[in-house]
């Protein structure tokens, strides 16, 4: 197979030390004694957590789609940041080109019936981990709701978020009793919302009060009484 190495480091003081030349050392090794043509390793330096602003993997990728078999690794955190990436990279960029992937550190090499398999298993994995972490989510919300907690949504008028607690918002509490006096004196909502737009009130959203938003504050305020 014709393939392309890469080899990445996230910092300058890493590219100073060894970490680069173990890495290019492994991939060649392992194309020397499998019999691949390795036809050139792409160094980099920096971040792995876009890939859109690495340079040298995307000259490897497109090295890979031009002329190579695969694109070979030392290690699955230097392509990528986790198992999920490099997941998403095999089934939105190798697998429609028919380009294998090799990762010397997980033994993945996806042109053999064993790395494939280990290849699925991480899928059903990463799968399985997300759907823990949803189910977590959610039962943590629901638990949270049910004793009266915030869970989410967006906190009503008169209340904000910290720190996963309501908490009472002094100027939005401020702009609802002004809005109760004026409609307890028999002011239109029209001419609410006219005078909280002259005395400098603003909605949560921080935009200028209209008749139906003042209308919503007072049907609130109703509703608690």
């Amino acid at each position: 197979m014709k393939l392309v190495g890469y080899v990445r480091v996230s910092s300058e003081s890493q590219a100073e030390n060894t970490s680069l030349t173990e890495q290019r050392q492994k991939i060649e090794s392992y194309c020397y004694a499998f019999g691949h043509e390795l036809l050139q390793i792409f160094e980099e330096v920096g971040s792995g957590k876009n890939t859109t602003h690495r340079p040298q993997f995307q000259s490897a990728l497109k090295l890979v789609s031009e002329q190579a078999d695969g694109i070979i690794a030392a290690k699955l955190d230097r392509l990528a940041r986790n198992t999920r990436d490099v997941l998403a990279l095999v089934d939105d960029v190798l697998q429609p080109q028919r380009k294998a992937l090799i990762l010397l550190d997980l033994q993945v090499d996806t042109t053999t019936p064993q790395g494939y398999m280990i290849l699925t298993v991480m899928s059903a994995v990463a799968k399985l981990e997300r759907d823990i972490i949803n189910e977590r989510t959610q039962g943590g919300r629901r638990a949270k709701a049910d004793n009266g907690g915030y869970a989410y949504g967006a906190p009503a008028f008169g209340q904000k978020a910290v720190d996963g607690e309501l908490i009472p918002d002094l100027e939005e509490l401020d702009a609802i009793e002004a809005i109760r006096k004026h409609h307890k004196s028999g002011k239109s909502f029209g001419a609410i919302s006219q005078w909280m737009n002259m005395n400098g009130y603003k909605t949560k959203l921080g935009r200028q009060w209209h008749p139906n938003s003042v209308k919503r504050v007072v049907d609130r305020l109703y509703h608690k009484t």
